[in-house]
């Protein structure tokens, strides 16, 4: 590997030490985007509050020795004209109906990250998957025991002491995205099962997929702390517009089973309780392509690119030449 590719890999140090969370609420600021530092992401990775970055630019043997758990490898390639800026890389996942359902990559950090977390990735849903689309996205969150492959446990409730995932994804038929989150104090839906609480639901901010366009999601967590208590937050950005912003005391709304529905005239939101035990944290991450209904015989794909882990707002890629 040159030194230009070592470069332009993930860069983890932060990860390995972990790091502490910082006193009072999560804040932001307009314009004070990590991304405007670094013209189409060039340098991005060695910024000291990137805690892990994936660009896809180093070659299929490496991306794959990075990731505890690869799910159809044969299916993923690489991709240098169709990307979301100059000089970026696009990981290509397929499927084959009848043959698979798609694949991941699926990373464990040790000890992970205990704080206010950002997460910002590119992702590109082709029109020829509308109708098909089952999970597709990056999924953020935590294992208590940490384990090298993905345990979501769908349907069951609670977990708080052992399990958070956290994702923004299509959902539904309507060509909407929205939140798919499992958390400790997480609501249920049909027959008392617990599968993916939405808090979007068509709000004045929500979005809907570009199709056949790249996307820049962006997520940040802020873990509860201590573990009894709710304030815990999460914020939503689509191509750097804001979709939703959760914590204690805001927004107002109400609960309809395990969908969350802003409503001025409602409550205000509780705050998220992530987890009841501290030792849980976020470990790890998902890149994922879960398409289960292709018909026997057809393929869909689906690209990602430039994955950013930090410790503020990373925002979308600025243009710059070069």
């Amino acid at each position: 590997m040159t030194v230009k590719q070592l470069t332009c890999t993930l860069v983890v140090l932060a990860a390995i030490a972990g790091f502490k969370p910082p006193h009072g609420p999560a804040r932001h600021y307009p314009g004070g985007s990590l991304a405007a530092q670094y013209p189409n992401d060039r340098g991005i990775e060695q910024d000291p509050d990137v805690l892990y970055a994936e660009k896809f630019s180093d070659g299929m043997s490496n991306i794959l020795a990075r990731y505890t758990d690869v799910v159809n490898s044969g299916g993923m390639s690489l991709d240098s004209v169709d990307v979301p800026a100059k000089g970026c890389i696009a990981l290509k996942m397929t499927n084959q109906g009848g043959k698979n359902d798609g694949g991941h990559l699926f990373r464990m950090f040790d000890p992970g990250f205990d704080s206010v977390l950002y997460i910002r990735y590119y992702v590109k849903y082709p029109s020829g998957s509308k109708g098909y689309i089952h999970h597709e996205s990056v999924w953020i969150g935590g294992y208590r025991p940490a384990t090298r492959y993905p345990n979501p446990r769908a349907g069951t409730c609670a977990l708080g002491d052992q399990r958070i995932s956290i994702a923004y994804e299509p959902v539904g038929p309507l060509d909407d995205m929205d939140t798919y989150l499992y958390w400790g104090d997480m609501r249920a839906g049909a027959r008392g099962k617990c599968y993916g609480n939405d808090m979007i639901n068509g709000s004045p901010q929500s979005k809907k997929i570009p199709w056949d366009q790249w996307m820049c999601v962006e997520l940040m967590i802020r873990l509860n702390h201590p573990a009894t208590a709710s304030n815990g937050e999460l914020q939503v950005w689509q191509d750097g517009a804001v979709v939703g912003h959760w914590g204690p005391g805001f927004p107002n709304g109400k609960w309809l089973a395990d969908s969350w529905m802003n409503d001025k005239t409602g409550p205000p939101f509780e705050g998220f309780r992530w987890r009841t035990n501290e030792k849980l944290n976020l470990n790890y991450i998902w890149i994922e392509f879960y398409d289960d209904t292709t018909p026997e015989g057809a393929s869909h794909h689906i690209k990602f690119s430039n994955l950013v882990i930090a410790k503020r707002y990373i925002g979308p890629i600025k243009s710059g030449k070069g």
